[in-house]
């Protein structure tokens, strides 16, 4: 079992995130949802828990709307662009943070007008703390 700081991660996507993803710049510091995302990455058990539902075979996009969805209530749809960039968030993680070597996209989502997302696969046991 691998173990790594959440505060890490955070670091790693504030230095490479954006240059990774350029098309998903814009997501950057971009208000109420990019804070959640980061405070739900930097939490070690809502994090382990997207990890292990992933290796269950759920996508973390999935995974992070549950989450938001039963802790923000939301009040619309996820357009496409920004599903695109938790999208590209959550690749980040799990390809270049916590090293999952392959992917399987189009896994069924249907969840606050996102529609499909990549699960990852071929990864370590991993533990987080903060």
């Amino acid at each position: 079992m691998k173990t790594i700081k959440t505060s890490q991660i955070i670091d790693e996507i504030n230095s490479n995130f954006a240059k990774t993803y350029k098309n998903a710049t814009n997501f950057v510091d971009s208000g109420e949802f990019w804070n959640f995302c980061m405070k739900t990455i930097e939490d070690p058990i809502s994090l382990g828990n997207i990890v292990f539902a992933n290796d269950m075979g759920v996508p973390p996009v999935k995974s992070l709307l549950t989450i938001y969805e039963r802790t923000c209530s939301p009040e619309r749809d996820f357009t496409a662009t920004e599903s695109q960039c938790m999208g590209a968030l959550m690749g980040f993680v799990f390809k270049f943070v916590l090293d999952y070597k392959d992917q399987n996209e189009r896994c069924s989502v249907n969840k606050l007008g996102v529609i499909t997302a990549t699960k990852f696969l071929n990864g370590s046991i991993w533990a987080f703390e903060k």
